[in-house]
């Protein structure tokens, strides 16, 4: 299987506990409930637990059709960004402006979960907090995308109080759903296709000083790493490279600009795990280069433009470099091996009373 296919996680008691407790307050039976979307009880309580996203957005779903409240998603998420979070805490502590603060939420979100990709982008006349996930949801996902907007949009008003204007910011999202009517002015939302969600505003408001009234305990969450040297923020840096590998010019400056971080933090951060840009965009092409040998029938020059190399000789001198073969060969070693497994399993299939 091509490591990005492979399931992505995210931390049930980080994501799904303010609403489990909602949903068992109202008479839900919340056991019941994980139970059907495969969660087990122990995720809500257990910070190193993680259950494939896909799961929790079900849940989410299912939580608020069983209640028959469409806002019930939206109505948790803004008391949770009233009362804080403990995934944002260090973020909401150190942070001084919203600029200071989104930078530092794009770093804390990654260390915990990789079922989204957090981005700022920033230019002379509007930011973004941008909110991607790494899964195609394909079942409706009306209180997800309502838990997004609500949490941080009520975040960046409580953070910057007078500075904000409802008038001065733009939500784009798949749907509007589970919003409640009146969060937002009418004209504030744009529905489209994106999957995640993007909030706008001018850019001003990112030196507007910033503060949360959050009591949280200091506690562990769950982090893939105790240091901000995380596994997941370096899984990060390589889905983004992995989704822009095909640009000949990536250098760091430009990758950097990609993930919303200065050039020098993403550097210090890659000598922190023992590599650097250069060595990690030479994994990951190797990577984007097996998978799309093994997986595809595309020619051997569009593969090469697909992972930023000038040619089929360029791919071939990196190929032998990095596995000893070339590139055409690596293909038929994997066309032997897909094959054989087909020849095994059919062999291996049961008939009449077999178990």
């Amino acid at each position: 299987m091509s490591k990005r296919s492979a399931p992505k996680f995210t931390r049930a008691m980080l994501v799904l506990f303010p609403l489990a407790k909602a949903f068992a307050l109202r008479g839900g039976d919340i056991e019941a409930l994980l139970a059907r979307n495969g969660i087990p009880l122990v995720a809500l309580s257990d910070p190193s637990m993680l259950v494939e996203a896909s799961a929790c957005y079900a849940a989410m779903e299912d939580m608020a059709e069983t209640l028959g409240d469409p806002y019930f998603g939206a109505t948790v998420a803004i008391e949770t960004a009233r009362k804080g979070t403990p995934g944002l805490r260090e973020a909401a502590s150190r942070a001084l402006t919203l600029g200071d603060f989104l930078s530092r939420v794009v770093v804390e979100v990654s260390k915990q979960v990789d079922n989204v990709r957090y981005s700022v982008f920033v230019s002379h006349d509007v930011a973004s907090l941008e909110i991607q996930r790494t899964i195609n949801v394909s079942k409706p996902s009306r209180q997800l995308d309502a838990v997004g907007v609500a949490f941080y949009v009520t975040v960046i008003r409580q953070g910057i109080g007078g500075t904000f204007d409802p008038n001065d910011i733009v939500v784009t999202v798949p749907t509007t759903a589970g919003l409640p009517p009146g969060f937002l002015p009418k004209q504030a939302f744009i529905t489209s296709g994106i999957n995640g969600l993007r909030i706008s505003f001018p850019p001003q408001w990112l030196w507007a000083p910033f503060a949360l009234d959050w009591d949280l305990v200091e506690a562990p969450r769950g982090e893939f790493a105790p240091s901000g040297a995380s596994e997941a923020t370096l899984s990060y840096f390589r889905s983004v490279l992995a989704d822009n590998i095909a640009h000949q010019d990536l250098n760091l400056d430009v990758f950097a600009a990609i993930c919303g971080l200065h050039p020098r933090r993403v550097q210090r951060f890659l000598q922190a795990t023992g590599t650097s840009f250069s060595q990690m965009k030479d994994d990951v092409r190797q990577s984007v280069s097996e998978d799309l040998l093994s997986n595809t029938a595309l020619p051997i020059s569009q593969i090469a433009l697909q992972v930023g190399l000038s040619g089929p000789a360029a791919l071939d001198r990196a190929f032998r470099r990095w596995t000893g073969k070339t590139p055409t060969g690596f293909r038929a070693e994997s066309e032997s091996d897909q094959d054989a497994q087909v020849v095994d399993n059919g062999s291996g299939s049961s008939t009449g009373n077999e178990p």
